[in-house]
């Protein structure tokens, strides 16, 4: 990986974090109301074409929310380590998420501590480390094939 990628995975980080800071940080929390209203009316006419019924209930868009939330900070922290240190990601994530977790319990009396959402942050996070592999893989195959026409 080029080490102009690893200063805009960096850089991207560094943003990604604090747009995940600001919303888990937030004094109270998001009204469900506005969320779970917008979901059902637009995924309400889903489920009879066959869209999963479990996916209306709030915790399940609530889990999946922190699933994606995640995914950028797992996908841009493995792009920013070395091929060596991508078990660093998920694991950052899931302190991170820990983190987060006991500040909304201890500094945040509108918040909820949450075990689902340190489930849901660091399978994100994992998601986010397998996708940078992936990338990285293909990556590095399209190099080695440039490089071996070029050679021909």
């Amino acid at each position: 990986m080029s080490s102009f990628v690893r200063r805009m995975a960096v850089a991207a980080l560094g943003v990604v974090l604090l747009v995940v800071a600001g919303i888990v940080l937030w004094p109270t929390h998001p009204n469900a109301s506005w969320l779970f209203g917008d979901a059902d009316r637009l995924l309400t006419p889903l489920v009879g074409d066959g869209l999963p019924g479990i996916l209306l209930h709030f915790g399940a868009l609530e889990l999946a929310a922190n699933i994606a939330m995640f995914v950028p900070l797992g996908f841009l922290g493995t792009l920013a380590l070395p091929r060596r240190g991508w078990w660093v990601a998920p694991v950052a994530c899931f302190a991170l998420s820990v983190t987060i977790e006991m500040t909304q319990l201890l500094l945040l009396p509108d918040r909820t501590f949450s075990l689902r959402d340190i489930v849901g942050n660091t399978l994100g996070g994992l998601l986010g480390t397998v996708l940078a592999a992936a990338a990285r893989g293909i990556a590095g195959a399209v190099t080695r094939r440039r490089r071996s026409t070029a050679v021909e």
